[in-house]
């Protein structure tokens, strides 16, 4: 697959996905029905402001990972599963061993990307609400 058809369906699905969850939270507060235009602000507000939140914290948890943030605790479970399972092979592995052998996750600015217009879009919409 070529790769600018990979990054722009990644685009899509990312954003056919904060969509949903837009369509999913504003319609469990019965935007159709509402006739005050302030309500309806509001509820654009949370709409948009919850995508966007979840795809901002997401792309921030792997740039945290990628950092080397949960190596240690990554490390310690490993190893605390490793004593108390039985009947698997113990083989030793150092900390710095383990480190080198992670991996780290590339190509997720698309979470950031479409996160800051949905989340920009919510504050739009939260300003509209308190003017």
């Amino acid at each position: 697959m070529n790769k600018t058809v990979a990054a722009i369906l990644k685009y899509v699905v990312g954003f056919l996905i904060a969509a949903g969850i837009f369509f999913l939270a504003i319609g469990m507060r019965n935007i159709y029905t509402e006739t005050d235009i302030r309500q309806i602000y509001r509820f654009l507000a949370d709409g948009f402001s919850i995508p966007g939140m979840l795809y901002l914290g997401l792309g921030f948890l792997i740039w945290f990972a990628n950092l080397g943030t949960f190596h240690g605790i990554g490390y310690s479970l490993r190893h605390l599963f490793m004593m108390l399972l039985p009947f698997v092979r113990k083989k030793h592995q150092t900390y710095a061993d383990y480190v080198e052998a992670q991996k780290t996750v590339s190509g997720y600015a698309f979470l950031f990307i479409i996160g800051g217009v949905f989340f920009a879009t919510g504050i739009v919409f939260t300003i509209l609400f308190f003017v």
